[in-house]
């Protein structure tokens, strides 16, 4: 059995590095979960005059006011089956301000018509997008789109998203880049840290709602 990631990338699966293979070839059979822990080294973007109307998406874990340097974070990867069969993987990121904890979650899996992997952003997929996948030189994994999805019928085309991930040897920590970008607005969320991760062993009554911690 393939990781959505592998169905998508093909043959260029294996010019990842090592560390990212096993990471990115998680799949529900293996019947272990993956737990990062780090720090983001900077979170900035959106303009300060914005910023307030981000709190309107923080329920919804999409997106958040908070910006700062060298916060804690967390990240909690499932691979599981929906009840329709399909492979599925959550991403369930915490970032941990001074005063707030805040969340940025999505769930993934394989589009078999399109070749893509599908983004849905948020505890409960509001926000959808398509998720281009190339593997880097250095064998790390970038991931982008141009377009956001709301509930499906609503495209907020212009929003630019780009995720790139590597392992760095000197840390044997993965590096991490995440990049919002609005074509008016500019940079709506960008971080980038270093995070440690552990494999556990779970079962499915570990798995939240809809791979999403509530």
């Amino acid at each position: 059995m393939k990781s959505i990631y592998q169905l998508a990338l093909g043959e260029s699966f294996h010019k990842l590095h090592p560390e990212m293979q096993k990471k990115f070839g998680l799949i529900s059979k293996q019947k272990i979960m993956i737990l990062g822990q780090g720090r983001m080294t900077e979170i900035r973007g959106t303009p300060a005059f914005l910023r307030p109307l981000l709190m309107a998406f923080v329920p919804a874990h999409v997106m958040f006011a908070e910006r700062g340097r060298n916060i804690p974070f967390t990240l909690e990867n499932y691979a599981y089956e929906d009840e329709q069969g399909r492979e599925k993987v959550s991403w369930i990121r915490r970032f941990f301000f001074p005063y707030a904890i805040r969340g940025f979650d999505a769930v993934m899996h394989y589009n078999s018509e399109t070749g893509k992997i599908v983004d849905d952003l948020g505890k409960s997929g509001t926000f959808q997008t398509e998720l281009d996948l190339e593997v880097t030189p250095e064998g790390g994994l970038l991931m982008q789109s141009n377009a956001i999805s709301y509930k499906g019928k609503y495209d907020l085309s212009g929003i630019h998203t780009s995720v790139y991930e590597h392992f760095d040897e000197d840390q044997e920590a993965f590096r991490v880049h995440v990049h919002v970008e609005h074509p008016w607005f500019g940079t709506l969320l960008m971080y980038e840290g270093l995070v440690h991760t552990e494999f556990l062993p779970m079962t499915y009554s570990n798995i939240p709602e809809r791979g999403i911690l509530v």
